[in-house]
């Protein structure tokens, strides 16, 4: 999970250019999946892969009969995040005149299962177990849909640390999958984050907030247990340095836009900024 993380996060700063200098305020963002291709990898042939399986102790079985199955995962996890609106397809001409209208061209690098056999002893006779992981690599080239400029070609890779062995091939890959969809959705939602105010402070003890209520609700997505960190924002040179000083964690949403918020940490910092009377703005980070 580390490596994916780290392959993709590096892009959402690239990205975020492109987000903060043509948004509005939590505006949706349409994104077509246009071509998906796989490049399959070369076969190794039969010596090298006896020769992989004697060091290792694993098999590896090129699976590309799923690609169309990768294709669905994008999808779901472009689709799942908090301000994206993901086709399945290329986007109409009417579409793709929608103010953030992007595209993707993908490839698949990766799309396998590797297998491993145990042994084990049941009254007195061996037997033997065979397990699967599956790997999934992943690029999308992410393209405005107006000039067909690259905006960001994040890769998502799936290898063995990041999968547990399950005991069937299709099962491997349904997990795997599964994890795809999910990581590109934690992506997105970093890339494009929802954005609020803190309206006012709620509840406090002593010197430190425990509640605030913040100006995002159910018409843009807010919804209970959602968490976002809380900045100061200072303008230096004509550019908005923000600064973290606490978290939310949002109890309850009481209308389109409006929700309670319990505050998680930073609570002393968050009153002190209230009570002299500074802008807090906040970010999701879920």
């Amino acid at each position: 999970m580390r490596k994916i993380l780290i392959i993709a996060l590096c892009m959402i700063y690239v990205m975020g250019a492109w987000a903060q200098g043509e948004e509005l305020r939590n505006m949706k963002v349409m994104i077509g999946m246009n071509n998906l291709s796989y490049n399959k990898p070369e076969d190794k042939g039969t010596l090298a892969k006896v020769l992989d399986a004697i060091l290792t102790g694993e098999v590896s079985k090129d699976q590309s009969k799923y690609k169309d199955a990768v294709r669905a995962a994008i999808v779901k996890g472009l689709s799942q995040s908090h301000r994206i609106i993901a086709i399945d397809g290329h986007l109409s001409k009417e579409e793709a005149e929608q103010p953030n209208a992007l595209y993707i061209d993908g490839t698949v690098s990766n799309l396998s299962t590797t297998s491993k056999t145990d042994n084990y002893e049941v009254d007195g006779k061996t037997r033997y177990k065979t397990y699967y992981k599956a790997l999934i690599g992943v690029t999308l080239h992410i393209k405005d849909a107006k000039t067909d400029e690259v905006i960001g070609s994040p890769s998502f890779n799936l290898s063995q640390w990041d999968v547990s062995w399950i005991e069937t091939q299709e099962g491997a890959m349904m997990k795997a999958l599964e994890k795809l969809s999910s990581t590109i959705t934690d992506y997105c939602n970093k890339w494009l984050p929802l954005s609020a105010n803190v309206l006012e402070g709620a509840r406090d003890k002593k010197d430190k907030q425990k509640e605030v209520y913040i100006d995002l609700g159910a018409a843009e997505g807010a919804y209970e247990g959602l968490h976002m960190g809380v900045y100061t924002v200072k303008t230096i040179a004509g550019k908005d340095a923000k600064k973290q000083i606490g978290r939310l964690k949002i109890m309850e949403v009481l209308g389109d836009d409006i929700s309670l918020c319990k505050v998680q940490s930073g609570g002393k910092d968050i009153k002190a900024a209230l009570d002299a009377g500074e802008t807090l703005v906040i970010q999701t980070t879920d």
